[in-house]
């Protein structure tokens, strides 16, 4: 596989929405305030943040079929994972598996995609999407130059994520 990935861990930061609780504790009610109460500053939660590789058939376009209701097409995204970022996945669960079992903790549970995995828009997935304005040599295989520049419109600079084909794991520099 390519790519990388950052494991970390924390604590809540004092938002009780984002605190870890034991598999299997209610969403909301009565079941949640009590594990609240028995979890809040006993949790912690280990992530990983993983790169995704650019791939052609992966890209933004504007849906043929859908509208706003202002008549204007939607954004459609066309993306799935790939074997290689499954891969990545399984790897790393194995050593946030072997991590988890060194601290010894009284429960834990685990989110990690598996090999057969799609990618689903209901979950939440932190995302920092790159790409879409590629800087190059040639306005016929990029949209702008090395400064960042717009080949079509003289003084339009388009700085940021959109240049990087690439983004392996966090936000492009600034």
């Amino acid at each position: 596989m390519i790519g990388g990935a950052k494991i970390h861990s924390s604590q809540a930061t004092g938002t009780p929405i984002g605190t870890s609780l034991p598999s299997g504790t209610p969403e909301w009610g009565q079941g949640w305030k009590e594990a609240m109460q028995d979890w809040y500053g006993h949790s912690m939660t280990i992530n990983i943040s993983t790169g995704c590789m650019s791939y052609r058939d992966h890209y933004v376009d504007l849906d043929p079929t859908y509208k706003d209701p202002w008549g204007q097409p939607l954004l459609r995204i066309t993306f799935d994972w790939k074997p290689n970022e499954l891969k990545l996945q399984q790897y790393l669960r194995g050593i946030v598996l072997d991590i988890t079992r060194e601290l010894g903790p009284d429960s834990y549970s685990e989110n990690f995609l598996g090999m057969d995995s799609h990618w689903d828009i209901t979950k939440y997935v932190s995302t920092h999407n790159v790409g879409g304005a590629i800087m190059g040599d040639s306005p016929k295989t990029s949209a702008l130059n090395r400064y960042l520049q717009s080949w079509d419109v003289h003084n339009v600079f388009v700085p940021g994520g959109n240049a990087f084909p690439q983004n392996f794991q966090a936000n492009p520099p600034r």
